[in-house]
């Protein structure tokens, strides 16, 4: 079901005649795609005569290649696009609306875990590239026919959660009234959690204070006046419910009190349980509304303190890991600290692991003997691990590369080597909202469904539909389909802009410029009023756009193969940008629909493989596929 199969084999047939003939034996790599021509093999090494490969070349009759020459030791050929556009609509005959699968992108068994944001708020921009790029790598994998289970981890311990729940528990009704009139709960709980956050840091920071120098005295003076502005910036949000909080946690030690609740949770006190899992589960099911209205569903739900922290994992690996190495454990104040960077050098694991150039020390236990984020997660590593799958891809921002090195020395160093190795971290960059510092814990963020409605109301007034209910309708998946694709518009490693002219850009490399696109390949062959051979004859002559066109459909199986090897959902919309930029140019220029006979019978059938192509790469990036815009 890939077209080029054909034409690759016959280049690679050549390259072991010619390898044969000269008594080499070992055959070059072949370069596809290539700079040099459609085709190339290096034989430098080889070294071939010239009258050699002449002689191999001489009274050859090719079925696809053409015009095949030796060029300063580099083996070139181009394609014969005739008989490729008739291996393409062989191939889409046999694949259907699969088209674009094929064998070698059915790889395996994957465990995907994304999103997994703290449930404490809305998810915010950066959250959401997170949710897509996971999202996207699931419908990539999931195309190719390879088993994938989507996790999200809940990280429900920590003194943040714990602010979120002192909260929550002192103002519960007010926030419940909210949510009955319409306000998302995990939006209601954001202001809770930032608001108590703020108390709890300046009434730390006012004890800190005391008996301070004059010098240090203005410098935490000054810290505390950020903080009463996060109050005065949620004040002027929610007045009732941030004058509400002050009243009721104002004289607390929400510090103490936090860290306290955090222990209790951790052992499971159910008093606490259902403090913690009230207000938890609530955001989590705002959040759970956002990733439905980007189209991302999620199987399972991990909680961090039901499978590392009640179940005793945690602290259970950390007793192992003293026990099998002693001399690399460190006591620093009573917190337990493994020289990761010591045993990584000692052991040479550096390429093995696929580890950053530099690895910290990491602390596994605090002072008090609770475990933190780190060991709890090593304790979630080895659990997705076990599970049956030939990887466990971890989206997680690169802010975490060190934490996530550390998972996995951990787990070698606690003998579960082959554990390790199947873990990936699928490393991304941050989403930069130009003029905007964006602080979670000080309320001080975009969220998703802030740039959804916008994305939405910007594309209703695009969209060229006289009944504004219908235009709503269209304008929110033009909206989804606008953000889902900036996200995956850059390589994962790249930080972005959000620029509204770019996510909404209609001329090219954009959401609604692919939704268009489809749009208009599907109305070209409904005005047509005919169904598109699926083996029509091909013209003896193509012009270079409609040649370039069957070359770039017929690349579609193998972007798709590279897209799942290298995990990498930006190649696919890559290559759709490409091709609706060329589909586009080819229809201005040349009629469909008014063209005559085998033409316009081969221009039919062209369009299809184009419709088909753009639909699947929509559906593997998650832009809705639209029937109008």
């Amino acid at each position: 079901m890939d077209p080029l199969d054909a034409v690759i084999s016959e280049f690679e047939r050549l390259v072991d005649e010619i390898v044969a003939k000269i008594g080499a034996t070992t055959r070059p790599e072949v370069e596809f795609p290539s700079k040099f021509a459609f085709v190339t093999a290096r034989l430098h090494k080889l070294r071939p005569s010239p009258e050699a490969v002449a002689e191999t070349l001489r009274g050859r009759r090719f079925e696809y290649l053409a015009n095949v020459r030796l060029e300063n030791m580099y083996l070139n050929a181009d394609v014969d696009v005739r008989r490729l556009a008739v291996a393409l609509f062989d191939s889409v005959r046999s694949a259907g609306e699969k088209y674009g699968y094929s064998a070698r992108c059915k790889v395996g068994r994957f465990l995907v875990e994304h999103t997994s944001a703290n449930p404490l708020h809305p998810l915010h921009v950066g959250h959401g590239r997170n949710a897509v790029l996971g999202d996207s790598l699931v419908r990539l994998l999931r195309f190719c026919g390879n088993d994938v289970e989507v996790h999200f981890y809940v990280d429900d311990c920590g003194s943040q959660v714990m602010y979120a729940a002192l909260g929550y528990e002192a103002v519960s009704e007010e926030v419940n009234k909210m949510v009955e009139r319409g306000v998302k709960p995990d939006l209601a709980v954001g202001y809770v959690y930032s608001v108590a956050t703020a108390i709890a840091e300046i009434n730390r920071l006012k004890r800190l204070a005391e008996g301070q120098s004059d010098e240090k005295r203005r410098e935490i003076l000054a810290e505390i006046d950020e903080w009463m502005g996060v109050i005065k910036r949620h004040m002027d949000a929610e007045p009732e419910l941030t004058n509400l909080l002050a009243e009721r946690l104002g004289r607390r030690d929400l510090f103490t009190e936090a860290a306290e609740l955090n222990r209790l949770y951790e052992r499971g006190d159910l008093q606490a349980r259902a403090k913690v899992r009230a207000v938890v589960d609530l955001v989590l099911k705002g959040q759970r509304a956002t990733l439905e209205r980007l189209g991302i569903a999620i199987d399972k739900w991990d909680y961090e303190s039901e499978l590392a922290v009640w179940s005793n994992k945690a602290v259970e690996l950390v007793e192992e890991l003293k026990r099998r190495w002693p001399s690399y454990i460190e006591n620093k104040e009573g917190a337990v600290v493994f020289r990761a960077d010591k045993f990584v050098e000692d052991f040479n694991l550096r390429e093995e692991l696929d580890l950053p150039k530099f690895i910290p020390p990491v602390t596994l236990t605090r002072s008090d003997g609770t475990t933190l984020y780190v060991t709890r997660d090593v304790a979630y590593a080895l659990w997705q691990a076990q599970h049956a799958v030939d990887k466990v891809v971890r989206v997680i921002s690169s802010e975490q590369t060190h934490e996530q090195a550390h998972v996995k020395i951990i787990l070698y160093a606690l003998g579960h080597k082959e554990e390790a190795k199947r873990i990936v971290h699928y490393s991304y960059e941050m989403v930069n909202m130009p003029g905007m510092k964006m602080s979670a814990r000080r309320g001080q963020y975009v969220s998703l469904d802030e740039i959804l409605d916008e994305a939405a109301e910007r594309s209703a007034e695009m969209v060229k539909e006289k009944d504004r209910e219908t235009a709503a309708v269209i304008g929110e998946k033009v909206g989804v389909g606008a953000v889902r694709y900036f996200y995956l518009s850059a390589s994962p490693r790249k930080p972005i802009d959000f620029k509204w002219d770019v996510v909404l850009n209609m001329r090219s490399n954009s959401g609604p410029f692919l939704q268009y696109t489809y749009v208009r390949a599907a109305s070209i062959l409904e005005k047509a009023g005919e169904a598109p051979e699926a083996a029509p004859s091909v013209p003896d002559s193509l012009p270079p756009e409609e040649r370039d066109l069957v070359v770039r459909l017929a690349m579609w199986p193998r972007v798709v193969a590279s897209a799942v090897k290298d995990l990498r959902p930006d190649y696919i919309s890559d290559y759709l940008n490409s091709l609706a930029l060329l589909f586009n140019s080819y229809y201005e220029k040349y009629p469909v629909i008014k063209a005559e006979g085998d033409v316009r019978r081969f221009r039919l059938a062209l369009v299809n493989v184009v419709r088909i192509t753009m639909k699947n790469g929509l559906e593997i990036l998650g832009v809705p596929v639209l029937s109008r815009m």
